[in-house]
């Protein structure tokens, strides 16, 4: 395994505050979408194993007219691979939800997580690469505000 002392790119991606901000995005857009009800708990966990991987998400659609469902049928090499993906991730999202309470860019409520403030948005003066995967943890939030999270986990092949 490579340390990322090393690779300044993965301390970059595995940065808390970045992590904290892409879930902020993803809540955000989750809580705006459909119901409008706060993002449960348990499906922040399933946002950064979708944005991080650049693989991932450069095959995630650029709107969400197309159901997670129908995506990862389409996917089925990412669908594969997500469950290992989301574990190795785990720390990485607790620690980012940490940074993202803590700095009030997200809030836990008893429906779950809620977004106080929108996030700003990401422009070509933090680069391409944030832009990008701002915008597709936005995708991935609103996919999650319309799929109960049993049927997320589920399709993604990962326990809680």
């Amino acid at each position: 395994m490579f340390s990322t002392r090393r690779l300044p790119e993965a301390q970059a991606l595995l940065n808390p505050a970045f992590g904290a901000y892409l879930l902020a995005c993803s809540i955000n857009a989750a809580t705006k979408a459909g119901a409008r009800t706060p993002l449960p708990w348990p499906s922040a966990f399933l946002v950064l194993p979708f944005v991080l991987p650049a693989d991932t998400r450069a095959d995630l659609p650029v709107k969400a007219s197309r159901t997670m469902a129908a995506w990862l049928t389409e996917h089925p090499h990412h669908q594969a691979a997500f469950a290992d993906r989301a574990a190795a991730l785990t720390d990485y999202t607790r620690a980012s939800l940490r940074t993202g309470v803590r700095h009030r860019a997200v809030e836990i409520t008893g429906q779950g997580l809620r977004c106080p403030r929108a996030p700003r948005p990401a422009t070509a003066d933090y680069g391409g690469e944030v832009a990008d995967c701002a915008r597709r943890a936005a995708l991935v939030g609103r996919w999650l505000a319309v799929t109960e999270p049993v049927t997320a986990f589920t399709l993604l092949g990962v326990r809680p």
